[in-house]
């Protein structure tokens, strides 16, 4: 398989994985109330647009215009690293905390 032949079948991986660890994420946020995994899901949802765009301009060369890795992808793989380093320190709940007796 030449080298330019495995480019969107990684990216349709990354692409299909995305989706499935968002669907885990965010069902974990809504059933924990817990805004870290919220953080993560909208992280690898934006890992999941940047794998689908790279997917599309692989497979037809300027259908999505700047599809390569250019400033938009790239800011978007920073936000989505900064999304997970927020993960790891935000606090823990979205709910307020139970009143003290």
């Amino acid at each position: 398989m030449a080298t330019n032949e495995v480019g969107p079948i990684l990216d349709a991986i990354i692409f299909a994985l995305a989706v499935l660890l968002v669907l885990i994420a965010g069902a974990a946020a809504v059933r924990y109330r817990d805004l870290r995994f919220a953080l993560i899901a909208c992280a690898l949802a934006g890992l999941g647009a940047v794998g689908a765009i790279a997917t599309l301009g692989l497979l037809s060369r300027g259908a999505v215009p700047g599809s390569e890795l250019g400033t938009t992808p790239a800011a978007v793989l920073i936000g989505v690293e900064a999304l997970f380093y927020l993960s790891f320190v935000v606090a823990r709940s979205w709910t307020p905390a139970p009143p003290k007796n």
